[in-house]
């Protein structure tokens, strides 16, 4: 029984640590997943630009691989120092204010947008308790020079005085409360930020980056656990309190074995010098029969005691 529960606690432990590894990497996969995305549409939605025919405050549409299909992508080129005085107005959903700034600097940029359609929910997961009303709208901001590169790096932009308004068409209200929607943003470090919707459906912003209205829906509570959940929960205790009790008895046996190694090896001398004070008295202390009394014998020597066959021969010869 306790060998049992030893191999559950350590099947136990193994499951934890394989979980917490799966969990890091799936949080891993969907950011390099999201950041694959990005630089696929980057690249598609420069193509659409026909450089170097290219006009500046044109919306260039483009198209996504067949794998993709759903996905609206187009690219917008626009001066900066125009897109700071004057700003742009509506893109697509997105009305671009003046008093945008772009970092680092740079004469022309390339706005990139993105409606992720039905694949939303797929590239961008919500958190319980939360669903979708609208597609995933994307803006971002590139160099508009070297427009054959690949994975170009992104700029950032910030709305200084006015934010930047997204107006979503179509929201789904699946739900009598307004009050229930909320407006959702990706930031680039994978954090999800929430809102508020105003007119039933503008979200606003001053940063770049991905955006939808979501509704707010009731979880229904967990039952209570019942009696063989909470018996499930003894054993476990239970399993946890065995495990540690035998893992500290072994611990101890394994300092006392090494313990007594020691011990012994400093006491063994000690035992050795004992038994010779003990044995050789016995050695020299042997009394002397009463016909070698008269005889003188050497410090050194031992008395000896003659055989039992010698005692008998000399008794025959007597007789003879």
């Amino acid at each position: 029984m306790m060998m049992h529960s030893v191999g559950y606690s350590i099947c136990m432990i193994f499951w934890f640590l394989f979980c917490v590894v799966i969990g890091s990497e799936s949080v891993n996969s969907e950011s390099i997943a999201r950041n694959s995305l990005d630089s696929l549409i980057q690249e598609y939605a420069f193509k659409a630009l026909s450089w170097p025919r290219t006009k500046t405050g044109t919306v260039y549409e483009g198209t996504v691989p067949s794998n993709l299909s759903g996905i609206k992508i187009s690219a917008l080129m626009l001066r900066r120092d125009s897109l700071k005085w004057r700003g742009y107005g509506y893109y697509h959903e997105f009305l671009i204010p003046t008093g945008i700034t772009v970092e680092p600097y740079v004469t022309r940029i390339v706005l990139v947008y993105q409606n992720l359609g039905n694949w939303s929910s797929f590239y961008y997961p919500l958190p319980s308790g939360y669903i979708y009303q609208t597609p995933i709208l994307g803006i971002l901001t590139y160099d508009a020079m070297d427009m054959c590169a690949k994975n170009k790096s992104r700029l950032q932009i910030h709305a200084l005085q006015n934010p930047l308004n997204i107006k979503f068409s179509n929201v789904q209200l699946e739900s009598e409360e307004p009050s229930l929607l909320k407006c959702v943003y990706f930031n680039s470090n994978k954090f999800i930020e929430f809102g508020n919707v105003t007119n039933g459906n503008i979200c606003s912003t001053r940063k770049q980056g991905h955006f939808a209205i979501v509704a707010e829906v009731n979880v229904a509570p967990s039952p209570a656990p019942s009696a063989d959940g909470n018996d499930h929960q003894l054993i476990t205790s239970e399993v946890w309190t065995i495990s540690l009790g035998f893992l500290g008895f072994a611990f101890l046996v394994v300092v006392f074995v090494f313990a007594q190694n020691c011990i012994l090896v400093e006491r063994r001398p000690i035992f050795l010098e004992d038994s010779a004070t003990i044995i050789v008295p016995l050695l020299t202390e042997v009394p002397l029969s009463e016909e070698g009394l008269s005889r003188s014998l050497p410090e050194n020597d031992y008395a000896i005691r003659p055989l039992p066959e010698n005692d008998y021969m000399a008794q025959i010869n007597q007789q003879l």
